[in-house]
């Protein structure tokens, strides 16, 4: 009985949110929501380099509150993209059902690029959240097992910041197409990793 009531709420509430929705995202309605995602944070939360120079010079319970708190970093990164991706996906998504027609080829495959990055940020931001949550359970529930390094989601990470960097350019070059100053200029006050360089950076 507890179980069906429990399903019941959340199925009522699922509802709620569907219903009160925001049924259409216009590229007005991108800015304002927009969470900004900075590039140097954002790179720098999920460098595995620094953990070998605040392990040398560190005891291991300082070394560890300290990963616990980059975890929480990386899945609070995350939730951003995560959030930024689905405003964005919804604003494409109105193109599309408005616009499509009066697009040329070049547009449309733009569009198309943008969606697909939009959706490989999503996936790459669920993946490594969910892996970051496992290590949280499993330092507390575990704590003499090794501390976890962002070594072991450095494919993940890169691929998240190079598709999410291709989302946000992706975004600004299209605003572009609107020839409206003031939108092009609100879209580039929300970007945060439009010149990112993903180079390795030089000692």
């Amino acid at each position: 009985m507890i179980c069906l009531s429990l399903g019941f709420l959340l199925l009522f509430w699922w509802w709620l949110r569907f219903i009160t929705r925001l049924s259409e995202r216009t590229i007005r309605d991108v800015y304002p929501f927009f969470h900004r995602v900075e590039s140097e944070i954002l790179y720098g939360t999920f460098r595995p380099e620094p953990e070998e120079d605040f392990k040398s010079t560190h005891s291991r319970k300082e070394f560890k509150d300290w990963q616990f708190r980059r975890l929480h970093l990386a899945i609070h990164q995350c939730l951003f993209i995560t959030a930024n991706c689905r405003l964005l996906m919804g604003w494409a998504e109105h193109e599309r059902r408005v616009n499509w027609s009066a697009f040329g080829d070049d547009l449309r495959k733009a569009l198309r690029e943008f969606q697909v990055a939009c959706m490989q940020s999503r996936t790459a931001a669920f993946t490594i959240r969910l892996r970051l949550r496992l290590w949280l359970i499993r330092m507390v529930l575990l704590p003499f097992l090794p501390i976890p390094s962002f070594r072991n989601i450095s494919s993940h990470s890169e691929v998240l910041i190079a598709s999410y960097n291709t989302a946000e350019a992706l975004a600004e070059a299209l605003s572009l197409t609107y020839n409206d100053d003031s939108i092009h200029e609100n879209m580039l006050a929300v970007l945060g990793t439009v010149d990112l360089a993903l180079d390795e950076p030089e000692d």
